[in-house]
This record gives C-alpha cells, sequence and structure tokens, in this order.
C-alpha cells in the first residue's frame, strides 16, 4: 500500500458547494455594499479561506460581513450543497481499506463542524486541519505538513486529493503527491498533478 493516510479537500472534492459559496457571498456583497454581482465572477474566491476573501473584496467590518456570509450560507447550503455521486461509497471501501482518512480544508473550524453534509464522514476523520490549525494557508504548503505531523507519518505516505491550483500547490509545496478532482471540468486545467479523477469510481482506482 503506497499511502498510508489520504487527506482530502472539502469544497468542490467531497461537496459540490460552489453555488451555495457564489451564491450566498453575491447576497452578502449585495446587502452590505449594495453592489450586484453575478455569483459566477466570484468563483475565483473559492477555495481560500473566508477571511481572506472579505479581505479582497474589501467590506468595512470583516467580523460583520464573515458573520453575514455565514449565515446566507448555512441557509442556502441544504438546498445548493450536496456529496458528489458515489463518494461515500468510495470513501466507505477507502476506509475498509486500512487507509486512514482526514481533512486539509480552508474551512475555520466552526465552518467545518457545522456542516451536515460531513456527518457520515466524522467517525472516519482521524486528522482534520482547517485554517484556524496554521498561520499560513493554502498554498503553502503548512497545512499538508501540519496533517502529516498530526498523522504521525512521512509526507510521503500521504495523498492530498483536492480541487484548485491551491490545493495542487500546497501539496507540492510539502512534498506530498497530489490528486486533482475536476468533476465535469476540463482533466489538466493546467493545474499539476500525480493523478487526476472525474469520479468516485477514478478515485477509488488511484488508492486501491
Amino acid at each position: 500500500m503506497r499511502y498510508t493516510h489520504i487527506a482530502f479537500d472539502i469544497d468542490g472534492t467531497l461537496i459540490d458547494t460552489q453555488d451555495t459559496f457564489t451564491y450566498s457571498f453575491a447576497k452578502t456583497i449585495l446587502e452590505i455594499k449594495g453592489d450586484v454581482v453575478d455569483p459566477s465572477d466570484l468563483v475565483r474566491y473559492f477555495g481560500l479561506p473566508s477571511m481572506v476573501g472579505i479581505e479582497q473584496v474589501g467590506f468595512p467590518d470583516h467580523d460583520y460581513a464573515l458573520e453575514l456570509w455565514e449565515k446566507h450560507y448555512r441557509e442556502m447550503a441544504a438546498t445548493k450543497s450536496r456529496p458528489y455521486p458515489g463518494v461515500h461509497d468510495a470513501i466507505e471501501k477507502i476506509v475498509a481499506s486500512g487507509i486512514k482518512i482526514g481533512v486539509i480544508t480552508s474551512r475555520s473550524r466552526d465552518e467545518f463542524e457545522y456542516d451536515r453534509n460531513l456527518n457520515p464522514w466524522r467517525p472516519w476523520l482521524t486528522t482534520v486541519i482547517c485554517a484556524d490549525d496554521t498561520v499560513k494557508h493554502k498554498p503553502d504548503g503548512e497545512p499538508a505538513i501540519a496533517f502529516a505531523a498530526a498523522a504521525g507519518v512521512d509526507v510521503s505516505r500521504c495523498l492530498y486529493m483536492g480541487d484548485t491550483i491551491m490545493d495542487a500547490l500546497c501539496a507540492a509545496n510539502a512534498g506530498m503527491d497530489f490528486a486533482l478532482a475536476h468533476w465535469g471540468s476540463e482533466p489538466d486545467a493546467g493545474i499539476p498533478a500525480t493523478y487526476r479523477f472525474s469520479s468516485a469510481e477514478e478515485m477509488l482506482r488511484i488508492v486501491l
């Protein structure tokens, strides 16, 4: 078994949250700044820690903007967020094989904890690295290094599965192999990866 640990990104990798993210962000911008923004124009912030997106947009009160955005995000998550097809069964098979799984995410610990979509997998997550857990964030390698350290294994025994260039660079900067989830997108998209997958079945073939 080449990898003893698999680290998953959440948004865009395990769960389709892009619409939840962009629509709730657009609503927050409208309510605070009065600007009408097409949600598709906010995809560039997807995968960044929430506060980084808040700062880059330039809200006058960062804490209030984050609080309002999280409120809208939670309201929309029930109807707009959902796990990708086959992901649950794939994770179950990975765990049954003896590989330990965990998470490296740009979400805060609170954002990680309240997501009900993650509940079926929580008992299997042996290592979780959130934005709160490191000083530096993706694309820096610190989150991936922190994951391996917390798991007690060398980075060479870990595989990081993510969907953005930020994830790919985080893995590369830590010396960790990376598998790119391109659910329906172009297979390469200019993102360097050791492996690529567009379905749960392909994900399984990488590690089993």
